[in-house]
């Protein structure tokens, strides 16, 4: 009998050692290990987010050289997704390339509503009524038994019916029950315990979503997904969240998880077929072709898909609309209230991905912006995601040209993060350190600027003042990756109001919704030309709207109606199938961009100097 080969791999950060079979990589038994690495691009080797440090038996082949340094081999750094174990090995995973603890967005600025809870009551007097709900509706053995238990003890009982499935969910003596909302971004989910009877929100915990070991991006999560086996995998990734979730909430706060009957979810669509265990190849088979997406909901029971609540519990999961414009959009919509506007106004959700819908009352045009990555961090040499340890704002000395920035969590910087980002470039443009092409003026003479490995760089944070005890840069490169995602954004929204025939002076009401939108500087947005000037608009922060979707459709019969409209009613589309794309997508990289959508920051762009003149 042949035995498989095994070694031992021991996490001394974590305290974890495991045994694993030999050829493994280090981001495989590391996920098996449930310990968060980060992978970008979903074990590739392509984004070098995966460093860490080894002692002992591995094997690594690099497929870019480029990616990691000569001098951090040499001193044991590896990537995790090439890295195979073939001996006992020490594995220690730096700050920089742990998930770490995020700055996870719960806020949401809610509608006032009516509650109006979905599951119907239906009061149970005597032995008639109970023969009654066993012939008009579907009701476990147990549920039976337990009415006929109140109504002889009690005098009465009070069924609560699934009107989806004409099912009971449940036999009590009150009339409370609890519901839960679920938003299930690519980076994060978030989980709101709520009173139904009352539309209290009682409390809202979050976490990262575990599928970020698969893939931070969602193309990787869905490259693994080959097979049923794969596909349970990702899906239970994301339900194992969500429960842990759940139950701190209801520990935290005495509530009986079997009392929880309804769970509203709101996911973008490749994260919607992946809670519900959908094949999502479709999604990526071809770019080149539009993607029919049935805008009705999934309607399920919570022991379909094993979430840990009431078993007959009654999971609503929001419509989607498009290949990329998912049930959090549609949260967004009628959490920002879209769907009752008498006049066109712009919703801007910018997350993972960045969506954008224009839209009134009966009709929304949308589409989806592949933004992401460089503001998550990928293809930038010192970006991170907004966990502790991140720089998420910047303001540049115009005289001296250092950096003061802020750090999440007030700790020493690891790395820059998306919003950190947007300032700095903005700062750099202002004070004339770049130029409209965001290349750095040759001739300026500062010791935060010099020639680096990948060209000029500007330094942010020095060695001694960084986390990592490296110099935290930004380089030409980082600055095009940014110009190339901000680009994308700009052009999303360009291209939705010139379909509609709207200009910037048009547009009176702007909403900002998603985890960066909230805590990105406006100002700065529109100095480097991601989102244009709306000289006449309301600009409104609305927070997670995809949560509040969520929680809207759990209180609301109402807004369960709305989302199934918005949904039906959204136009799609596919902004890499548009013929003006290209010519937009292009105007973003001469920094701002087009005269049209930046009126007045447009001319004084013009007037800034180099800051070398600024100084004679």
């Amino acid at each position: 009998m042949e035995y498989e080969a095994t070694v031992n791999v021991f996490f001394p950060q974590f305290n974890i050692a495991v045994k694993a079979s030999k050829g493994s990589t280090i981001l495989d038994v590391a996920r098996k290990a449930n310990i968060g690495i980060r992978s970008v691009c979903g074990g590739k080797g392509l984004c070098g987010k995966c460093k860490v440090l080894v002692k002992g038996g591995v094997e690594h082949r690099l497929a870019d050289k480029s990616i990691i340094s000569d001098e951090e081999i040499g001193k044991g750094y590896v990537l995790a997704c090439l890295a195979k174990v073939v001996g006992d090995v020490e594995v220690f995973i730096p700050s920089e390339s742990q998930f770490g603890k995020a700055k996870l967005l719960s806020y949401v600025n809610l509608p006032k509503i009516e509650v109006e809870p979905i599951l119907n009551r239906i009061t149970i007097s005597d032995y008639f009524d109970i023969v009654k709900l066993s012939s008009f509706y579907r009701v476990d053995d147990d549920l039976i038994r337990k009415a006929e238990d109140f109504v002889e003890r009690r005098g009465k009982a009070i069924a609560f019916v699934d009107p989806f499935h004409n099912a009971v969910v449940d036999v009590k003596e009150s009339g409370v029950y609890y519901g839960v909302a679920v938003d299930v971004g690519t980076t994060k989910i978030v989980v709101a315990l709520l009173n139904t009877q009352s539309g209290e929100v009682i409390d809202v915990e979050s976490e990262f979503n575990k599928q970020m070991m698969y893939g931070e991006d969602i193309v990787s999560r869905i490259s693994y997904a080959t097979n049923d086996e794969k596909l349970k995998e990702l899906q239970k990734a994301v339900v194992d969240v969500v429960n842990a979730l759940v139950n701190d909430l209801c520990r935290k706060h005495g509530v009986d998880k079997k009392s929880i009957y309804h769970v509203s979810v709101a996911g973008n669509t490749a994260m919607t077929y992946l809670f519900v265990g959908a094949n999502p190849h479709v999604l990526i088979q071809s770019f080149k072709q539009p993607v029919k997406i049935s805008p009705k909901p999934y309607i399920l029971r919570a022991s379909d898909i094993g979430l840990d609540v009431n078993r007959n519990a009654l999971v609503y999961v929001l419509p989607c609309s498009g290949r990329f414009l998912g049930g959090d959009v549609v949260g967004d919509i009628i959490t920002a209230g879209l769907h009752l506007m008498d006049e066109p106004a712009l919703l801007i959700d910018i997350g993972t991905n960045a969506e954008v819908v224009i839209g009134c009352r009966n009709w929304f045009l949308g589409t989806t912006a592949p933004a992401g990555p460089a503001f998550e961090g990928w293809g930038l040499r010192c970006g991170v995601r907004a966990v502790q340890g991140a720089i998420e704002s910047v303001e540049i000395d115009s005289n001296t040209l250092k950096a003061r920035y802020r750090v999440i969590g007030n700790v020493k910087p690891i790395g820059i993060c998306g919003s950190g980002y947007i300032d700095l470039v903005a700062q750099l443009f202002i004070n004339g350190v770049i130029d409209a092409q965001g290349k750095f003026y040759r001739d300026i003479e500062s010791p935060y600027i010099r020639r680096g490995p990948d060209g000029y760089e500007y330094v942010v944070a020095s060695a001694e003042e960084s986390g990592t005890g490296r110099d935290i840069v930004i380089t030409e490169k980082d600055i095009y990756n940014v110009i190339d995602s901000k680009s994308s954004v700009c052009a999303a929204i360009s291209i939705l109001m010139k379909r509609m025939h709207l200009d910037v002076h048009k547009i009176k009401h702007v909403f900002i919704c998603g985890a960066f939108g909230r805590y990105l500087n406006i100002d700065s947005a529109i100095a480097i030309g991601m989102i244009p000037e709306f000289p006449n608009a309301e600009i409104s922060f609305i927070g997670n709207g995809s949560l509040g979707g969520a929680i809207l459709t759990t209180l609301s019969k109402s807004y369960v109606q709305a989302a199934e409209n918005v949904a039906k009613n959204t136009a799609s589309i596919e902004l890499m199938l548009d013929p003006n794309f290209m010519e937009e997508y292009e105007a973003g990289f001469i920094l701002p961009g087009k005269q049209e959508l930046f009126p007045i920051w447009w001319r004084k762009s013009k007037e800034i100097k180099p800051w070398s003149h600024m100084r004679k």
